[in-house]
């Protein structure tokens, strides 16, 4: 298995992780030759490419090639988050995906949280194979946005009190996201979700959904919602009991991985081929 240290990596740059036969096989030409299947991985709001790191391993032991972008303003300091918007966000998603599309025959797109919602993004631009939304928003409730509003004026930062929104205690401490964050910052997050909203009706390829009922920061509504405003003729929902909102780590962190393999070898030529 690949191993990701996050945190030695360049801000600017997507880490990608190789197919693991990539590192076994010595013959050249027959890796050369051989069509690759990746996976775009896109972290949260004031998160890192840590918490898509076992969603990463676990693809890769699958054969599939990995990207994982560190999103602008994030991965450094919060401050930094007050020199990004979203446009640079969906900018640096786009960019990760044309440099797989450059390794890869088929690419998928699968983001967690704001992730999520970046990866519809670009599933609405861009031609990709699957499309998986983990935990992700397209809608927050109008008074939240009005606040918000006023309150960038008036306080800089939204601290974390409570940390993240995990229940396994564990997996919670094992994350590097920010502390706090700045309210202006939200607001680009609102403007995102604003735009992918309108945007669902231009995504025709397939699209799963991941969320839990238990999710205190996203409401589960959500889910329901990416599903009912997309075209796409093959729609899953996933639907999980016991995990918060950072589903990638938490206890039923397996489940997830499950759910995205089989939606890929399910949506997949040359997966399916393969494991035929």
């Amino acid at each position: 298995m690949v191993t990701l240290n996050v945190l030695d990596a360049a801000p600017p740059e997507a880490i990608i992780l190789p197919a693991s036969s990539q590192n076994i096989h010595s013959d050249k030409s027959s890796t050369e030759t051989r069509k690759q299947v990746g996976c775009l991985l896109i972290h949260g709001f004031t998160g890192s490419p840590k918490s898509m790191e076992g969603v990463a391993n676990f693809l890769v032991t699958k054969d599939i090639n990995v990207s994982l972008p560190l999103l602008p303003g994030h991965g450094t300091k919060a401050e930094d988050l007050f020199e990004c918007g979203w446009h640079d966000w969906a900018r640096e998603v786009d960019a990760a995906y044309t440099n797989l599309t450059h390794e890869c025959d088929e690419v998928f797109v699968c983001g967690l949280s704001m992730g999520g919602t970046l990866a519809l993004h670009l599933a609405a631009q861009r031609p990709v194979s699957g499309v998986v939304a983990l935990a992700a928003p397209i809608i927050f409730p109008r008074w939240q946005q009005i606040a918000v509003r006023y309150l960038k004026y008036v306080v800089k930062y939204r601290h974390k009190k409570d940390g993240e929104d995990v229940c396994e205690t564990a997996a919670r401490a094992s994350l590097d996201s920010y502390r706090k964050y700045p309210y202006c910052a939200v607001e680009e997050l609102f403007r995102l979700t604003n735009q992918v909203r309108h945007e669902l009706s231009r995504i025709s390829v397939p699209v799963l959904s991941i969320h839990s009922r238990q999710d205190h920061t996203i409401d589960f509504s959500n889910a329901e919602m990416i599903l009912q405003g997309v075209s796409s003729s093959d729609r899953q929902k996933v639907t999980l009991r016991q995990s918060y909102h950072i589903i990638t780590v938490d206890c039923e962190k397996n489940v997830v991985h499950d759910a995205i393999w089989e939606f890929m070898v399910s949506h997949s030529r040359l997966l399916s081929l393969s494991t035929t």
